[in-house]
């Protein structure tokens, strides 16, 4: 019997492993994946799929800002379901326990680039680059957007950005306009 928990700390070895037989050990190359560079998952909305205690899926999202006035925002992935799970609608549990708990988390807006676009458009996710959304060095027709409440895309424009970049960006050049002063 396949069921779903939240990812726990012990599961973190087996999601690898699962990951690199799903996608190839050179997925970290993906531009998506600089969006996770150095911030944590979102714990609480991080899955996982079993079998007994062998992790079959997995479903995590990563925090992230969209625009100038750095809205929160969700990137939806990796989701993987091992090759012997695959069309046995463990992915779309996945996402839909996932969904309900970014709903019940209050969460607002989710991201996320795939070619998948028929799969995820069965859990409204649309295209989003006639919102004005867009991703920094990713194909335009491979970036997806789903808002949770109807109106949460309202006003919402701009380049998703990783969570903190804008902080980040303030710091730095705060830090470089300081030792400019101090030389």
């Amino acid at each position: 019997m396949v069921t779903f928990t939240q990812e726990q700390p012990h599961d973190s070895d087996a999601i690898e492993h699962l990951l690199d037989r799903v996608f190839g050990t050179a997925r970290s190359q993906k531009t998506s994946y600089r969006f996770r560079d150095r911030v944590a998952p979102v714990g609480p909305l991080c899955y996982v799929a079993k079998e007994g205690d062998t992790v079959i899926g997995t479903l995590r999202y990563w925090p992230v800002e969209i625009g100038p006035n750095a809205t929160p925002a969700l990137l939806l992935g990796p989701l993987a379901v091992d090759d012997t799970y695959r069309g046995l609608g463990v992915g779309a549990d996945l996402m839909d326990v996932t969904l309900a708990a970014c709903a019940a988390h209050g969460h607002q807006i989710i991201v996320l680039v795939s070619d998948l676009a028929e799969f995820y458009g069965k859990f409204n996710f649309t295209a989003a680059a006639p919102t004005g959304i867009t991703m920094p060095g990713e194909k335009t027709e491979r970036l997806y957007v789903r808002g949770i409440l109807p109106q949460a895309l309202a006003g919402v424009e701009g380049p998703v950005r990783p969570f903190g970049a804008r902080a980040l960006k303030a710091r730095s050049v705060k830090n470089r306009s300081a030792k400019r002063k101090a030389a």
